[in-house]
């Protein structure tokens, strides 16, 4: 895990160095558990909540082609709440996450920057993997409040493959703003067999701005 961080942290700079754009985008996260016990029955009646977004990222293209390869530092929170009418229990989960994002889109009618003033309307369809590791996190059961700092399922990096469409508006050829919908889904690896299982899965909404660096070197 040591040698990934490592690696993540040497990719940023270089993106940093050699980035043509820089965007900052935040929204809401619609998420829900999937989780099982040990036993491998799944706990039923579990609610996904609305939570907010944040993320900060490089964006530069491919070969001056369609392609964009990004790079984004994100602090996403899940939260999900449970029932047990039976026993006269409530459950409710809320946890926060700092991700670190690689992906790759394909801008389509992106407009020809022939001058500063140009504007227009573009879309794109995005692939993302991330891996988000725990910044904090609670769950209350009844009028109890337990961290889940320490909690394996909680606190061990986890893992996302996600896909999105959006649409960029260009004010100037410097400035763009953009609105986008990404899904996610949460991937274990390795053998859970007797452990206990969480899966997330997201539905993110979010508006941002990007700062088109091209023309400002020049």
């Amino acid at each position: 895990m040591k040698k990934f961080l490592i690696s993540l942290v040497l990719a940023s700079f270089v993106f940093a160095a050699t980035a043509q754009q820089i965007f900052l985008e935040t929204g809401m996260i619609i998420s829900s558990f999937d989780y099982k016990t040990s036993e491998g029955s799944k706990i039923e009646n579990l609610k996904g909540a609305v939570k907010n977004c944040f993320g900060l990222g490089v964006r530069m293209p491919v070969m001056k082609s369609q392609w964009h390869a990004l790079l984004e530092f994100s602090d996403n929170k899940y939260g999900a709440t449970g029932s047990d009418p039976e026993l006269g229990n409530f459950s409710e989960w809320d946890v926060s996450y700092l991700g670190i994002t690689l992906g790759a889109d394909y801008e389509f009618f992106k407009p020809k920057m022939i001058n500063i003033d140009r504007n227009g309307l573009s879309f794109f369809i995005r692939g993302l993997i991330s891996t988000e590791f725990l910044l904090s996190g609670k769950q209350k059961l009844n009028s109890q409040v337990y961290d889940l700092s320490g909690e394996e399922e909680f606190d061990k990096p986890i893992f996302f493959v996600k896909g999105g469409v959006g649409g960029n508006y260009y004010l100037t050829r410097d400035y763009i703003v953009f609105a986008q919908y990404v899904f996610g889904r949460s991937l274990l690896f390795g053998n859970y067999s007797g452990q206990e299982k969480l899966n997330y899965t997201t539905h993110a909404i979010m508006l941002g701005i990007t700062v088109d660096l091209t023309y400002k070197r020049k």
